[in-house]
């Protein structure tokens, strides 16, 4: 394992949050640390508020840029970004300081960027309110699950397996390359949408319990459940990849992406 190199900058800048926050100032800390690791190395990331973007590359390590923010000095530093790692494993954890009282100081976020080898295994990713966006990934696989918020899976071409609770869930593909992946997509009360290339195959398979599903893809309409909430179909003779979407209480949409 590399020794972490890791670089601190405290920045104040006024945030815009209302009447009220108007005068506020807003406190910033970058945490910055860069990692050798093999390319089929395992992650797991956990984060409360904030963001978490990963981003897959020909790299033979990871890079880790946390960006903490609160408005005090003592939230801030309170708020720790905890990484272990060796060469084939490395899990990223981020503690928030206890509440003293009701009346106390309550904000902080951090948010992530995070450069990875596009094979790596991301065995868990959790973050209960914020965003998260995975892109780029080859041929590894990422588990993925957010609370609240939106969470995107950008041409990934591994075995991913992705989870809301509120909010919304993209799958989206520029283009299809011509090796097998499956893409997992489930929700309680949150849209899912895939967003598809018009050319390529690739099998669908979409349910929404209460919800409905809305095609502006164009699929064949026969594979179109009686109730409206079912779609079985394929984009294209013969696909070897294939996308699930289940849904209890949100709606569906298929997209094409250009």
């Amino acid at each position: 394992m590399n020794s972490a190199a890791a670089g601190l900058a405290l920045l104040l800048t006024l945030l815009p949050l209302g009447r009220s926050e108007a005068t506020q100032r807003f406190l910033e800390e970058i945490v910055e640390q860069k990692h050798a690791v093999a390319r089929d190395a395992t992650l797991s990331i956990r984060n409360v508020d904030g963001s978490v973007r990963v981003y897959g590359g020909n790299v033979p390590e990871i890079t880790i840029r946390a960006a903490k923010k609160a408005y005090t000095v003592e939230r801030l530093r309170g708020i720790v970004v905890d990484v272990k790692a060796t060469r084939t494993n490395v899990t990223i954890d981020t503690i928030f300081p206890p509440r003293k009282s009701t009346w106390s100081d309550r904000s902080g976020r951090v948010e992530y960027t995070i450069i990875v080898p596009e094979t790596i295994k991301i065995t868990s990713l959790n973050l209960v309110n914020g965003e998260v966006m995975l892109k780029d990934l080859r041929g590894g696989s990422a588990t993925a699950h957010l609370v609240n918020g939106w969470l995107g899976g950008v041409n990934c071409f591994g075995d991913l397996n992705l989870s809301i609770v509120n909010g919304r869930l993209d799958v989206a593909y520029d283009w299809f390359e011509h090796h097998k992946f499956s893409a997992k997509a489930s929700s309680v009360n949150g849209t899912l949408r895939a967003i598809l290339p018009r050319h390529g195959a690739v099998a669908l398979n979409a349910q929404t319990k209460t919800g409905r599903i809305v095609d502006t893809f164009g699929l064949d309409p026969g594979g179109v459940g009686d109730s409206g909430r079912v779609l079985e179909t394929a984009t294209g003779p013969q696909p070897e990849s294939s996308i699930e979407m289940k849904t209890t209480g949100g709606n569906i949409r298929i997209e094409k992406s250009y």
